[in-house]
Parts: structure tokens; C-alpha cells; sequence
């Protein structure tokens, strides 16, 4: 069955290839996604949450300049979605200032939720205005379907994005988790460092330990950097940020 990639031109394709992410993240696990979309779940039931996360990332992608979707679709099954990414593509430095609260959780309820969410996102993204503040590339999202896996679709999608930073001739990142930091290795990208989203506070309420348990805190997570031309040699490639 041959695999396609294609670039997502229209607000029509959000509604299959947010479908496709959904399934993707059911399977295994993802604690990144459940801060993402704290309605889990894919079925009939889980509907209302699916379409306010599905407006969410379409508004987020129509309002960033700097964000492109792609997707890989199977031609031979109607060209049925099978994995998507978003690509932001920064030509110049995103970050001239530190960002200490860089994204308010809107989509979590307002009060202990909202707090629990901040906090994890905070530990998520507080990295970011030190490091990669410099034209890159960033995978924000990549996903593949559980039924579709090793077929090739991920490094399709990897592909796409580190082909066009050697055009540009600039970085890439990608924050990884256990099961997407092999793919991105095989890439040119590199391990830097481990980094915690962890919901640890000074008497927490019973609800807080609850939210904690279901994200089953401390996450754990893998910054990867791409450097230019994706050649990295142990003690001689200059870590920008170190300088």
C-alpha cells in the first residue's frame, strides 16, 4: 500500500487528521496529549472535547505564520489519513525575551485544574526561550496510527521538515518522548538533556494528586537538536546555548 505525503492546504483536512491524531496518542500512553486535550478519547462520547481540540489546533496553525501541517495519507485506502505533523518553521529568533508562563492552559477548567496544567506546560516549554533562540525548525507535533506504524510514514514525516532546514541552513528541535526518540535519531538528531514536567507542590489537594496520578507525574522527556547540515561530532560540534 503506497504512502503520500502531502502538505494540509485546507481547514477540511483538520477534521480527519485530528481524528487520526487522537487515535495515534490513545496508543500508547501520551501524558503530552492529555495536557493537550484533558477530554480523552476518541468514541462517540469523547465528540465535544474532540471538536474543541481539533478548532483549537486549526485556529493555533491559521494564526502562526510559522506553523505547516503535512500528512501521509495511504493512496490505496482512499487516501486515508495515516499520520500528520506540525512543522513550525522560525526564520528568525521566536524568543527575543525569556518566557517564564509562555502558554496559559484556556482548555483546562478554570481553578486547581487550570494551575495543575500551567505548571506542567511551564516545566514543558520554560527551556525554549534559552535554547532555541536562534532561527530553527521545531517539530511541535508527530504522530503516526497505531495500525499504520513501520511502514515508514514517521520518517516521512521527519524527513520533510529536516530536508527543508538544510535548504535554510538552519537547526531543528524536537522535544521526544521514549517511543518517538529512536525515529528522530536516525534523523541527525541528537540527545542534549532529560527534562521534567513534574506536578510536586507543598500540600497538594486530594483533586491535585488525582491529576497527577492520571498524568502519571514526573514526565519524562528528551530535548533532541538537529544542528546545521545535521552533522554532530562529540567535542567539536559547538552547543550554541553552551557558549
Amino acid at each position: 500500500m503506497p504512502l503520500e505525503l502531502r502538505e494540509v492546504q485546507s481547514d477540511d483536512e483538520f477534521n480527519e487528521l485530528i481524528q487520526c491524531e487522537c487515535e495515534a496518542y490513545e496508543q500508547p500512553f501520551n501524558a503530552f496529549y492529555i495536557l493537550l486535550r484533558p477530554d480523552r478519547g476518541c468514541s462517540p462520547k469523547a465528540r465535544k472535547g474532540f471538536k474543541e481540540l481539533r478548532d483549537r489546533q486549526l485556529a493555533w496553525h491559521k494564526d502562526d505564520p510559522t506553523s505547516t501541517w503535512i500528512k501521509v495519507v495511504d493512496t490505496d485506502i482512499g487516501d486515508k489519513v495515516v499520520g500528520g505533523a506540525c512543522w513550525n518553521i522560525f526564520l528568525e529568533n521566536p524568543y527575543p525575551e525569556p518566557m517564564d508562563h509562555p502558554v496559559e492552559a484556556t482548555w483546562w477548567p478554570e481553578g486547581e485544574p487550570r494551575e495543575f496544567a500551567n505548571k506542567l506546560l511551564d516545566d514543558w516549554l520554560h527551556h525554549r526561550s534559552r535554547k532555541m533562540n536562534r532561527p530553527h525548525m521545531l517539530i511541535s507535533i508527530l504522530f503516526v496510527h497505531p495500525n499504520h506504524r513501520r511502514r515508514g510514514a514517521g520518517s516521512m514525516l521527519t524527513s520533510w521538515g529536516t530536508k527543508r532546514a538544510d535548504e535554510l541552513g538552519i537547526e531543528a528541535f524536537v522535544e521526544a518522548t521514549d517511543d518517538g526518540k529512536p525515529l528522530y535519531e536516525q534523523h541527525g538528531f541528537v540527545y542534549m538533556n532529560t527534562f521534567y514536567l513534574n506536578s510536586t507542590r507543598r500540600n497538594p489537594s486530594q483533586k491535585w494528586m488525582e491529576m497527577g496520578n492520571e498524568l502519571r507525574t514526573p514526565i519524562h522527556c528528551y530535548l533532541t537538536w538537529r544542528p546545521i547540515g545535521g552533522k554532530f561530532e562529540e567535542g567539536k560540534t559547538v552547543i550554541p546555548w553552551d557558549q
